[in-house]
């Protein structure tokens, strides 16, 4: 405030000089401040714009935005272009992946859902997908990524938003089909939920107005990301679960 207030003294000084009078400091401050509020009142260059096709759907009785392929293409490669959230950290973090770009999404006025895919280990195997250094596969219980509606020839399909695993926004069938090239007859089960729910369970619900939930789940993301510039890092991070789990196993003896 005193730097906005010396700012406007400065403006004015050559007014109060040579008039030398209270009316014409209030009308040079006046006419500042106008300016002022003008600039203020300006959108900012970089403000997050509403996708021009976004309309409102349903999906499967939930609300969901509804984009143009066009502009569902534009959102994938805006939430691959956000560095910080770790896609190629492999072992885990889809679930703090998910609930960061559906924030993100969010403060775009896209309101997206979450698509849990799971397995039931006792019946089948583990979804599959090649892992980010080429040789190795990720193998998951289950898996999520925001989920959108993308309208196509007067059509409304569901497409997921995941760079974790794909290169552009991809319809759910085909998201679904990457997933079990190793066994096309599992069984997969597809629970959309709201953005808001946190776990495939559906224990944690968090408003995206939680700032501390928010907090937590970027500090996880950063924790993830520092495991991913490490070669070892996977392993590592198993290592580090298997030490925490001993530690509660003894806390409770």
């Amino acid at each position: 405030m005193k730097g906005l207030l010396a700012l406007l003294f400065s403006l004015n000084a050559s007014v109060v000089s040579a008039n030398d009078g209270l009316h014409s400091f209030v009308k040079g401050l006046d006419t500042t401040l106008k300016y002022v509020h003008r600039a203020d009142s300006r959108p900012c260059e970089n403000e997050a714009l509403i996708p021009a096709s976004s309309q409102s759907a349903k999906y499967q009785g939930k609300a969901v935005t509804a984009l143009s392929e066009s502009d569902a293409q534009a959102l994938f490669r805006e939430m691959q272009s956000h560095t910080e959230i770790p896609f190629d950290f492999a072992i885990a973090g889809c679930e703090e992946r998910a609930h960061e770009m559906s924030r993100l999404m969010l403060l775009k006025g896209v309101r997206p859902l979450k698509m849990f895919a799971s397995v039931d280990e006792n019946k089948s195997p583990r979804l599959e997908v090649p892992h980010p250094n080429g040789k190795d596969k990720r193998r998951w219980k289950f898996h999520v990524a925001p989920l959108v509606m993308v309208r196509i020839n007067g059509k409304e399909v569901p497409y997921i938003i995941d760079p974790s695993m794909e290169k552009k926004a991809v319809p759910l069938q085909e998201w679904k089909k990457h997933m079990t090239l190793h066994d096309p007859k599992i069984p997969v089960m597809m629970d959309a939920t709201i953005a808001e729910q946190y776990d495939i369970s559906g224990r944690y619900v968090r408003p995206f107005s939680d700032e501390s939930w928010n907090r937590a789940n970027q500090e996880k993301l950063k924790e993830f990301k520092e495991y991913s510039k490490d070669p070892d890092g996977e392993n590592n991070y198993l290592f580090q679960m298997q030490r925490d789990l001993e530690r509660m196993d003894m806390m409770d003896n």
